[in-house]
């Protein structure tokens, strides 16, 4: 014969345990001492309570659960983790008293938004920030280097994004006609897959084929590990493989100027977008 302990009660007894102060398993012990003295010698003074007051009781300790401010903090720190949290709770409000229609509709909102946000990461080009830091040229107003392009893909590499990075390549040598070096900024590529492995050999095909030189910079072991067993290494070539981005801006960056018309290059300098 099975047997079980009970890990749940009436939520609005919960409630207003929580209201009350209780943190331990041990207050529905007093609760229960105070409902059966209550019930045995103080029945008949409660007898014409009306039942608003007692729902108000249990309603002033369900509006204390309400928290507000997390709703606030969700959408401030991203508007969508917000907006999913607010139709969350409409939703469970909506489907009472089948509250688990409400927190499916929350986690399957939540899925979705991961599944997109897998499926088109961020591709950042990089330039030369006042704190002397390479960042998002987009972000900080930064102008761009005319010769060498520093793509960084922030995300796993793999099936349901692996285009995404060539899309996003092409359309870079498609709007800078002067290129002639590529450096993929991988520090963000904690794992890859076949493929993705496929499309990064793809990938360097195709812009080899187009006269420019392709790089990586910032390959971490798990990534370099499949690289190596799949002989991807050996395609792209050791001496195009940099552990960091300074390292491979030194590397390439003489060769990839070699009579250049640019003044100043804004991965050695900084180079604000004028307004």
């Amino acid at each position: 014969m099975a047997k079980s302990y009970p890990t749940s009660g009436s939520f609005s007894r919960s409630a207003v345990n929580l209201a009350a102060g209780a943190v331990t398993g041990l207050s529905s012990v007093f609760t229960s001492l105070a409902v059966v003295i209550v019930l045995m010698f103080f029945t008949p003074l409660l007898y014409h309570l009306p039942q608003a007051v007692l729902a108000a009781v249990i309603m002033m300790a369900v509006i204390g659960l309400l928290n507000v401010t997390g709703f606030i903090h969700a959408w401030q720190a991203k508007w969508y983790d917000g907006a999913i949290s607010i139709i969350t709770f409409i939703c469970t409000l909506g489907f009472a008293p089948h509250l688990d229609r409400g927190i499916m509709i929350g986690v399957l909102l939540s899925l979705f938004v991961f599944l997109y946000k897998s499926m088109r990461p961020t591709v950042a080009t990089l330039a030369r920030s006042p704190d002397s830091a390479l960042r998002c040229v987009q972000t900080h107003g930064l102008m761009e280097c005319a010769h060498i392009a520093m793509v960084r893909f922030d995300g796993p590499l793999f099936f349901a994004n692996a285009s995404y990075l060539e899309d996003k390549i092409m359309e870079i040598m498609r709007q800078k006609k002067q290129l002639r070096h590529i450096i993929i900024v991988s520090n963000g590529i904690n794992d890859i897959d076949a493929s993705g492995e496929e499309a990064l050999s793809l990938l360097i095909d195709r812009i080899r084929s187009a006269g420019i030189d392709v790089s990586l910079s910032g390959v971490n072991e798990t990534v370099m590990e499949v690289l190596q067993r799949t002989h991807l290494v050996a395609k792209i070539g050791e001496d195009n493989i940099f552990p960091t981005m300074e390292s491979a801006i030194s590397a390439t960056h003489e060769q990839a100027h070699v009579n250049s018309q640019e003044e100043a290059c804004p991965l050695l300098t900084v180079c604000r977008i004028s307004s």
